[in-house]
């Protein structure tokens, strides 16, 4: 009875994990651009497929560097320490030495191993706390940087066709650069006025389709 709710423990955490994540990343990225956030509300799918995209290369990253510190640990460091360790008494006499050292030769009473475990569990839980709040700057700061690339691009002048959007607003035929679109309304910024435009999607708008492989060949 108990692996069920503790797989269900570790899917609420996911699910937690990377609403939280994306909700950084795309509040930073409204705020940079004066987004309104009411009018840029996002349904609870497009928050966690948002939050699982952003979050995929850091992961996959922490993954292997984790995975590289383990096989060197076990590979490498390890085994030139255990064959040291056996090489001889007078190694085995410093590992002793040291960790008397560290340790002490006294026997811990029982109360005193519950109050370390209890520090111990209050200092990871205290990291992990940390870890998740620098986790959520780290993604806030990301979701900035995407909008200030945008906004680069915008300040240049650069035009990518995929980046343009046709809107109706109004009886006006505006082109927008697309800046993004939640779960009713989109956004889009005009190039000379700078002005920022919100329209509904029920509205519709239109976009040229440039493929992959004629963006590539051009850029090449």
């Amino acid at each position: 009875m108990r692996k069920p709710i503790d797989s269900a423990i570790l899917l609420a955490g996911c699910t937690a994990l990377l609403y939280s994540w994306s909700t950084a990343n795309y509040h930073g990225f409204l705020t940079t651009l004066s987004l309104d956030s009411d009018m840029m509300e996002r349904s609870f799918h497009q928050v966690i497929y948002s939050g699982l995209i952003v979050s995929f290369g850091p992961i996959l990253l922490m993954l292997f560097l984790v995975a590289f510190a383990l096989f060197i640990w076990s590979h490498a460091i390890l085994p030139v320490y255990l064959d040291w360790v056996r090489g001889g008494v007078r190694p085995k006499r410093r590992v002793i030495k040291f960790r008397r050292y560290w340790i002490g030769k006294r026997i811990t009473p029982t109360i005193e191993k519950n109050e370390k475990s209890r520090f111990n569990r209050a200092a990871i839980y205290s990291l992990s706390g940390f870890a998740f709040v620098v986790s959520l700057i780290y993604f806030e700061n990301k979701g900035q940087q995407q909008a200030k690339d945008i906004i680069a691009k915008h300040l240049a002048g650069e035009k990518n066709p995929g980046n343009m959007i046709s809107v109706v607003i109004g009886n006006n035929k505006k082109t927008l650069r697309y800046l993004g679109c939640g779960a009713k309304n989109c956004a889009g910024i005009e190039g000379e006025s700078n002005r920022i435009y919100y329209f509904s999607q029920s509205t519709g708008h239109s976009f040229i389709y440039v493929p992959k492989n004629v963006t590539s060949a051009s850029s090449g």
